[in-house]
């Protein structure tokens, strides 16, 4: 795949099957976000530059901009919805790869089991990611790269975090440039999303004001805003990684020699 494949793609696997990619996403997203804004309640106005550092983005490499109790929430409750949508639409795509579908329930079920994988892993990544902060240059940008595809992995190979991580790493040191312009690109492409999507609530702060709603507007933002960005971002990082498997391991030749030898 080129990195045009690779982004247009994303659009793609949200297109084909948007109730069930989204509404897993909700799932972890409303509560996250509407617990986030509360705690944010009594604000004067509506901060666009707030809400927009509150919203989720996968290939943050930086620390979180967002401030107080309300930003930490958001946050770190972010980080872990963001490797569980990954993981589950992994778990997606390898199902259409072989000519099956699964369902919302099918989905949230097979979460359960690798939930803890996926939690330590989180954990593990953003801390080597806040540990490679104090070595400057481009060691953040390294690190962010090298396990872009661990969530991945987790939902498709079903492995724990440890393996999880060094699976990453040996997949993405054989295309390493390439996965960290495709992870810069969809940073991009999710951050001109967000500005779009929050000219719509810039508008009435600015017409009619935020009185009496100073905390459900930036919710209503955020949730919208992670609903879009949250399952795309997850969808090129998968795409990301079966691109990976195709290239370095043969995965499409694997695949078409399964279907021709069933047996074997």
């Amino acid at each position: 795949m080129t990195m045009s494949d690779l982004l247009d793609g994303g659009f793609t696997i949200l297109k084909q099957a948007p109730a069930t990619i989204i509404g897993l996403t909700a799932l972890f997203v409303l509560p996250i976000q509407v617990l986030g804004a509360y705690l944010n309640r009594g604000v004067e106005g509506f901060d666009w530059g707030e809400a927009i550092s509150e919203s989720n983005s996968s290939f943050e490499f930086g620390p979180s901009t967002g401030s107080g109790t309300s930003g930490l929430v958001v946050q770190i409750g972010s980080m872990f919805a963001l490797v569980v949508v990954a993981s589950a639409i992994a778990r997606l795509v390898s199902a259409w790869y072989v000519g099956h579908d699964l369902t919302f329930g099918e989905l949230l079920r097979g979460t359960g089991p690798i939930a803890w994988a996926l939690l330590a892993s989180c954990v593990l990544v953003h801390l080597l990611e806040g540990i490679s902060i104090l070595g400057f240059g481009v060691l953040p940008l390294a690190v962010m790269t090298w396990f872009l595809v661990t969530a991945p992995v987790i939902g498709a190979e079903r492995v724990g975090p440890i393996q999880a991580m060094r699976r990453s790493v040996r997949l993405v040191n054989r295309r390493f440039w390439n996965v960290l312009g495709a992870a810069l690109l969809g940073f991009l492409v999710e951050s001109l999303f967000s500005f779009a999507i929050g000219a719509a609530p810039e508008l009435i702060s600015l017409f009619i004001g935020t009185e009496g709603i100073d905390w459900i507007l930036p919710a209503v933002f955020n949730v919208i805003t992670a609903l879009i960005t949250m399952p795309y971002v997850a969808a090129v990082t998968v795409l990301i990684y079966l691109d990976l498997r195709i290239r370095t391991e043969g995965l499409d030749l694997e695949l078409r020699a399964g279907e021709a030898f069933p047996a074997t």
